[in-house]
């Protein structure tokens, strides 16, 4: 008996040494603005809403209509732009989505053949959105941040010990470690361009051109954040973000792994 809660106890408190940590990353921009935890850029004609939450940072748009006439997109004119490298939100190209189903036999053992056939359809994205009036049209294409955590050469900003909850009933003092950036030292710098207009044949053209980058990044346990409970699933459930601490429920933050040593 001994012998098996020193186990389960080695064994916990590997869990606990093994807890991933995740770097919280706050994005700032000069046109796009916080609005309740919302992040947006709003004029008399539309409100775009930008939604970063989640591991990575999904550029998730929400553009909604104002007026009373339809707006129009041209995805093939409008891209998302890392650091001076294009990203096209249309491409000329279909795609196919299907299934293949089929028999397969064995005649005396001598030779074999297939047989069967495709099902599926082949669609192409639209080059021209149509949004009527008063209504929304959301878009989720690129990622902002692929892959793990960043390293930095240059000392934090500030370290603060935390509590960290271990259990449901104990907890323990770490350091959350921040870094702040300016747009010059910034380790990621992107833009989103859009071009819109009126009507249908783009005479009423407009652009829409956001720039953000990210203007600090706290490494922080992933305790701190989802509770006792966390797992790296937690990044992206909307239900486990929604009880994140206010500060951290923003749409202008999201997170990336750091990965455990």
């Amino acid at each position: 008996m001994k012998t098996l809660r020193l186990l389960l106890f080695l064994l916990a408190l590997g869990l606990v040494s093994c807890t991933p940590k995740v770097q919280v990353v706050t994005l700032h921009s000069p046109n796009v603005i916080l609005q309740d935890k919302a992040f947006v850029y709003e004029t008399d004609s539309l409100r775009l809403q930008f939604n970063f939450q989640g591991e990575n940072g999904v550029v998730r748009m929400n553009i909604y209509n104002k007026l009373e006439v339809p707006l129009y997109i041209d995805w093939k004119r409008s891209a998302f732009i890392k650091d001076t490298e294009k990203f096209d939100y249309w491409v000329d190209e279909a795609s196919f989505q299907g299934e293949y189903s089929g028999t397969s036999a064995n005649r005396y053992r001598w030779y074999s053949y297939q047989g069967g056939s495709f099902s599926g359809t082949l669609r192409k994205e639209d080059r021209i959105a149509f949004i009527p009036p008063k209504t929304k049209l959301v878009q989720a294409k690129f990622v902002v941040a692929p892959g793990k955590a960043w390293r930095f050469s240059k000392e934090p900003t500030a370290v603060e010990q935390i509590d960290i909850p271990i259990v449901a009933t104990q907890v323990k003092k770490q350091s959350l470690v921040r870094y702040e950036f300016s747009e010059a030292n910034s380790p990621l710098k992107f833009r989103n361009y859009l071009t819109l207009s009126t009507d249908a044949q783009f005479r009423t053209e407009f652009h829409i051109d956001t720039p953000f980058y990210a203007s600090k990044v706290e490494n922080v346990d992933g305790r701190y954040l989802f509770g006792s409970a966390y797992s790296a699933s937690d990044l992206n459930t909307p239900t486990a973000i929604n009880h994140l601490p206010a500060s951290y429920q923003e749409q202008n933050k999201f997170l990336l792994k750091i990965p455990v040593n």
